[in-house]
Parts: structure tokens; sequence; C-alpha cells
């Protein structure tokens, strides 16, 4: 039996994860707003989980973003294609070449400090 999803966590969660993608993709509020022809005052309701928002709204935020939709849902589903893993690179993608570097020699400090 799958456990029932609140509907305030579902939209929780969603807003942080648009929030953390614009973020990384440097853009503010209003850019994404002006993209998407919506609000401001919209774009910080649906960021903060104060409201829904439709299928075509979600399209086209992962058209902005240039994101799949399960970047959208992680942490909501987990489609059985899509895990914790590809999640993580995906969001890597998302990074400066300068922080891919940080993230890479943190990853052989972790992998040399097992040997």
């Amino acid at each position: 039996m799958k456990k029932e999803i609140d509907k305030h966590d579902v939209l929780c969660t969603l807003g942080k994860n648009i929030k953390k993608i614009r973020l990384l993709k440097g853009l503010s509020q209003e850019s994404l707003d002006n993209d998407l022809q919506k609000s401001v005052n919209f774009i910080s309701l649906v960021e903060n989980g104060k409201t829904g928002l439709s299928v075509q709204t979600l399209v086209d935020i992962c058209d902005v973003l240039d994101v799949d939709v399960n970047s959208l849902f992680a942490g909501i589903i987990s489609p059985a294609s899509t895990n914790n893993d590809s999640f993580d690179f995906n969001t890597l993608k998302l990074f400066e070449e300068k922080d891919k570097n940080i993230v890479n020699n943190l990853i052989n400090y972790i992998i040399d400090s097992k040997n």
C-alpha cells in the first residue's frame, strides 16, 4: 500500500525544487516570470508552496529551466527509472564549470580516502 502524500507537502517540495533549479541556473524570479508570462507574485507563491499550478505551467517551467519533469518532482514521486543518483547527476549538470571541478575534487578526495 502506498503512503498518501499530503497536498501541502507536494506543493512545498515542488516549489523548493523549482527555486533551487532557478537559482542554479542564475535566474531571478523576474526573469522566470517574464519567460513564463506570469507575475513575480505567482512565482513566489509557487516557490513557497502556497499555490498549485497547471500541467501546462509545469511544462513551461521545464522548458524555461531546461530540465525534465523528474527534476521538479524529486522527493515527491519516484518513478521506476528515476532515483537519487540521477537527480544528483542532473543537478550537477546545472553547475558552472568551476563548481563541477570542486565537486569532482571532493569525489576524488573521498575515493582516495577509502584506499
